[in-house]
């Protein structure tokens, strides 16, 4: 059986049924000379090297177990000052690279976790890290599901906090989890992966809930933080990740991540109140766009409202179509950056 750690969680008893859905997939490269890889296998699973909580950039933090482990895969070398592991970025000493971007589909069992182009891991390949990242919309407060496996270490996050501590060089052990009694709204889940031994490297995982790609971060920031800092130090901030029907105020599926973050920086924030504005570009009748743009900042308006429970209250809406270019409308890049929903502090 596998424990889950925090509060208000336990351990499924059956199989949940699968759905699809689809995350974000980071992958990176440690270079085989990296400290924490290539030692020695745990042969089983190692709980407590990765703190409860992630960090303001949605990145694991290493605990004092983790910093002096004295285990055969050895202590954590790799974090910075604030005890940030480095696996999953570009900023550490030790010459991590990021090799892919890009988004997997759910469920995956990935039999061969090696760097790109390699037949294995090890001495001249390098190991691999993953991190997998999306949303997820509960329309009332119920337990979730999932299964997952890794050879070798990997943790599961739900809003920043640690439910599956599955660390530890070992064996792939496929195993169902849940979560119980996750409010109503929206929220994120997070996947990471190391491959730290030459003998294997596997990750499978399926859930039982609907999930969705969000946004990566942005220079070491996650959305939500910088969503929430451009509002407090500029008022606004504009938003490029909301898609609709061409012509039509219709919001596409692929925005919901988008639009999930917003909705996280309203939930951590209850006296914040906002007034969600519409832009168009300059093509086009001036008073049909504006038209157009008034009716998309309804629709975000709405979407929030409905899918994660905002009080309509805190949400004005406007739409200006044409009249407040931020770049020219000559070239295409101008006329995309025109394009935007902008979220201005009340």
């Amino acid at each position: 059986m596998r424990a889950l750690l925090g509060a208000a969680i336990a351990v499924l008893v059956a199989s949940p049924a699968l759905a699809e859905g689809t995350l974000t997939a980071q992958y990176f490269v440690l270079p085989s000379a990296h400290p924490d890889v290539g030692k020695g296998a745990d042969g089983t699973i190692v709980r407590g090297l990765f703190a409860n909580r992630l960090d303001r950039n949605d990145l694991p933090v290493v605990t004092a177990l983790g910093r002096s482990y004295a285990g055969p895969s050895g202590p954590i070398h790799d974090v910075d000052a604030t005890g940030e592991v480095q696996w999953y970025g570009t900023h550490g000493t030790y010459g991590a690279r990021r090799v892919r971007n890009g988004t997997d589909r759910l469920p995956f069992q990935f039999e061969t976790m090696f760097p790109p182009g390699k037949s294995g891991d090890g001495p001249g390949n390098g190991y691999l890290t993953a991190h997998w990242f999306g949303t997820f919309v509960l329309p009332k407060t119920r337990s979730i599901g999932f299964k997952l496996g890794s050879d070798d270490d990997s943790w599961v996050y739900i809003d920043g906090r640690l439910v599956v501590d599955n660390g530890g060089v070992k064996p792939i052990a496929y195993a169902p989890y849940t979560v119980a009694n996750l409010s109503a709204g929206s929220h994120r889940f997070d996947v990471f992966y190391a491959d730290r031994h030459g003998v294997g490297a596997k990750m499978e995982l399926s859930l039982a809930f609907d999930v969705r790609p969000t946004i990566p971060k942005t220079s070491g920031a996650s959305a939500m933080h910088s969503i929430a800092a451009q509002l407090r130090t500029s008022g606004r901030v504009a938003v490029y990740g909301i898609h609709f029907a061409f012509d039509r105020d219709t919001i596409e599926k692929d925005s919901d991540g988008v639009i999930a973050e917003i909705a996280a920086v309203l939930r951590d924030d209850p006296h914040l109140r906002v007034r969600i504005e519409g832009h168009t570009d300059g093509a086009g009748d001036a008073a049909y766009n504006r038209d157009l743009s008034r009716r998309r900042a309804q629709s975000v308006k709405a979407y929030l409202v409905s899918r994660f429970a905002i009080s309509a209250a805190r949400l004005e809406t406007q739409g200006y179509g044409p009249d407040r270019p931020i770049a020219t409308n000559a070239t295409a890049k101008g006329r995309a950056l025109n394009r935007r929903v902008e979220v201005v502090r009340l």
